[in-house]
């Protein structure tokens, strides 16, 4: 009997069910699967919902998506089992995919899944506002740490909404109590070390934006650190790889919380990392209400089987604590799986790769294995398909056994300065045969042509870009727009750190002034109680405000309202409760709008965003020049035609975009006492970075700053209302400097970030 199926079949000596002594709703068991063989071992190994993603619009770079016709399959054998299945649909959308977003809502609305999961406010106002008999869940991408955020998405059509990693169990339980929301939690799996929706890292350093699936895992790389002489200096390592959390041991908390879905993470892992997870989970709340005795061995066993499932050191993340004293080990590999040891990278007489190592744990032909290479730190995976002891061809290997594994050709391609690796087992030979069996039994009898409603969608389309061709790839040349844009100078919008700020000389003539809203700042201003004359500056609410510090910050909005103040920047769409009623109290004079950390890629997002009362909105910092002008072209089209139709959206906020300054990269919750606050961290491939803290964040900041005021003109023909300068990422007459010197005419050689402005995002 495999080991899987001998342990759950102790479950039969245990008749307790996990609902006896709990009148609430038992909790769901939510499984992942990137694959039909996944799909199948989550439904045998006990799974109440499984999440796959949506072909081409699902957060996890696949290198293969599900087909409708695998999907309708999928749902259909769920919900004959009594199981739920859910699409995750969860990227970041460009403008040119909005006709392909529609036509997925169609077929799907079609199909009947248990709820989609996104993140995209744009897709959140297609799906509510054309295709209302899809359930929606908030993704964790739209980073939900507090109470106001759960109880608004709830009110804008969420069902559920997926909590943020980074909360504890304490805190999860009130935002229960405080919302009644359905909550989901991620309760395995690997942890991002950058807040889900707030990680720029990948996209500004490389084109790989991680809210589209892309990411290339900065978190996982090796650092070094330099002192302010641009030296080695204190010890570095692999400072940002997050353990993978556990939280197997904590079931009890969690539905006294009021959790009612545990996610397992993993829709790129294999079928057995899926069953064996699945199994474990399925072991631990089947026993929740069985005597102590019995609890204890059903956990013993669970263990046993999550330590087969061949990923990284696993923690309790932030379940325990907000400041979990080991989710990070410097010194060990953030790669998953089960290391297989330290290798030397060698060639053959005729050149082939290979890697030379003693073996730690047995190896067959067929394993799949990942290598971690030295210094750099980046990863390749392939299948083991030749392997040598002593010189003489085997099949498999022994620990204590040296060994010789000769690489795939397309492996010619290691960098230059690569002498080791460290080797990875990251899944056994039998997940090929496992898939490939799996494809062949759904190969048969289970096409089904699912078509979306054209009529329908050229419909929306026409309200949506009104006197418009339908949205696609926008092929005008570059620096030229085919919108009638605005002429004349950028109008510039200033973001300072501090209040006191104030009294510096600015290389340009703000439009407005904004500054953050935080408690230095409040002290600051309750001294100056006498002055009048700062009235039209506007307060920046920052992305995350944890549940502890809610209270205050709903406080000091009506402070700031009794004092004259009426302009408010959102960091999170969720915050425009805060002021909700307050702008007809206040007959209307509310201007509200939204930061860049709002996500904002494409004109539904706008549109949405108009809905809810704000005036004015940043475009994505993540955005290229083609899609943010397509995005602009529609609105501007939109905004110039009187007739509207069923849905109009109501007046369209104005379009901003962040020029210049230093943006987090990573922010994160965590705090370690191996951070090195104030000082320099340099990238295998040098890149330097400066890691700091603020308002009880971690923050990486590139030392380069990210600029787009080479375009400045050309933003403002097509179409973008003013352009954001930051001022707020590092010392305010360094950042003027720099500011002056990129504003010069003939200024040559610095070098700045343009993120993706030049290029494709992907």
């Amino acid at each position: 009997m495999p080991p899987i199926a001998s342990m759950v079949s102790a479950l039969t000596e245990c008749t307790a069910d996990s609902t006896a002594g709990n009148n609430s709703t038992p909790m769901e068991l939510l499984a992942p699967a990137g694959s039909l063989a996944a799909f199948e071992a989550a439904l045998e190994q006990g799974a109440d919902a499984i999440y796959v993603g949506a072909p081409g619009c699902n957060a996890r770079a696949l290198s293969r998506d599900f087909t409708l016709s695998e999907i309708k399959a999928m749902i259909r054998q769920a919900h004959a089992q009594g199981r739920r299945l859910y699409i995750a649909m969860n990227s970041l959308i460009r403008e040119d995919e909005i006709k392909n977003v529609l036509e997925m809502l169609s077929c799907l609305s079609q199909m009947g899944p248990d709820a989609l999961i996104i993140q995209d406010l744009g897709l959140l106002h297609l799906a509510r506002t054309w295709f209302p008999e899809l359930a929606l869940h908030a993704s964790t991408l739209m980073s939900v740490h507090n109470s106001l955020a759960a109880r608004e998405l709830t009110r804008l059509g969420c069902a559920r909404v997926v909590l943020a990693r980074e909360l504890t169990i304490e805190e999860m339980a009130a935002i229960h109590r405080a919302t009644g929301a359905e909550l989901e939690v991620f309760v395995h799996g690997a942890m991002c070390f950058s807040y889900s929706g707030l990680c720029l890292f990948s996209s500004l350093h490389g084109g790989k934006s991680s809210l589209r699936g892309q990411c290339v895992q900065p978190c996982r790389r090796t650092y070094q650190y330099r002192n302010s002489r641009g030296r080695p200096g204190h010890r570095g390592g692999y400072l940002f790889s997050m353990h993978d959390l556990c939280g197997i041991d904590f079931l009890p908390e969690l539905r006294d919380a009021g959790v009612r879905s545990l996610k397992i993470e993993g829709r790129m892992k294999s079928a057995s990392y899926v069953a064996n997870t699945v199994a474990a989970y399925r072991m631990a709340l089947d026993s929740l209400d069985a005597p102590e005795d019995e609890q204890e061995r059903m956990l013993c066993q669970a263990h046993q089987l999550l330590d087969q499932a061949m990923a990284r050191k696993r923690g309790s993340g932030f379940l325990l604590s907000d400041r979990p004293p080991a989710a990070v080990s410097p010194n060990i590999s953030g790669s998953s799986g089960t290391f297989v040891g330290k290798a030397k990278l060698t060639r053959s007489g005729r050149g082939a790769p290979g890697l030379e190592l003693t073996l730690t744990t047995p190896l067959a032909v067929g394993d799949r294995l990942r290598m971690l290479l030295e210094p750099s730190g980046r990863q390749q995976s392939f299948t083991l398909r030749h392997l040598f002891v002593s010189g003489r061809k085997h099949n498999k290997a022994a620990p204590g056994e040296r060994v010789t594994i000769v690489l795939p050709s397309q492996r010619d391609g290691i960098p230059a300065g690569q002498a080791h690796a460290s080797l990875f087992k990251v899944d056994v030979g039998r997940r090929i045969t496992m898939e490939r069996a799996a494809r062949r039994k759904w190969s048969t009898g289970r096409e089904c042509a699912i078509e979306p409603d054209t009529k329908k969608i050229k419909a929306v389309l026409r309200v949506l870009f009104p006197h418009t061709a339908a949205p696609g790839r926008n092929r005008q040349r570059r620096g030229h727009s085919r919108t009638p844009g605005r002429s004349g100078q950028a109008r510039f919008t200033v973001l300072l750190a501090r209040l006191s700020d104030l009294r510096q000389r600015l290389p340009v003539r703000p439009a407005q002034v904004i500054l953050p809203l935080d408690r230095e700042n409040m002290r600051i201003l309750a001294r100056q109680k006498g002055k009048k004359g700062q009235i039209r500056l506007c307060w920046l609410l920052p992305p995350v405000i944890q549940e502890k510090d809610l209270a205050w910050y709903q406080h000091q909005v009506g402070e700031l309202l009794g004092r004259g103040y009426r302009r408010f920047m959102l960091g999170h769409v969720t915050q425009v409760g805060l002021f909700r009623n307050l702008n007809q109290q206040d007959g209307g004079r509310l201007e509200l709008s939204g930061y860049y950390t709002l996500n904002v890629l494409n004109s539904a997002a706008v549109r949405l965003l108009g809905q809810l009362g704000l005036s004015s909105v940043l475009f994505s910092i993540e955005t290229d020049r083609d899609n943010l002008s397509l995005a602009l072209r529609h609105l501007g089209t939109a905004a110039r035609t009187k007739k509207r139709g069923r849905h109009g959206s109501g007046p369209i906020p104005a379009v901003g975009m962040y020029v210049y300054g230093r943006p987090p990269l990573f922010t994160s919750r965590l705090d370690s006492t191996h951070f090195r606050y104030q000082n320099r961290f340099v990238s295998p491939r040098q890149e330097e970075f400066i890691l700091e803290q603020r308002h009880d964040l971690t923050l990486a900041r590139s030392v380069l700053p990210f600029s787009l005021l080479t375009w400045q003109e050309e933003l403002t023909r097509l179409g973008i209302a003013f352009q954001l300068v930051d001022l707020s990422g590092g010392p305010v007459k360094q950042e003027i400097a720099m500011l002056r010197n990129l504003l010069g005419r003939g200024k040559r050689g610095i070098r700045v970030l343009t993120g993706n402005y030049q290029a494709t995002l992907s």
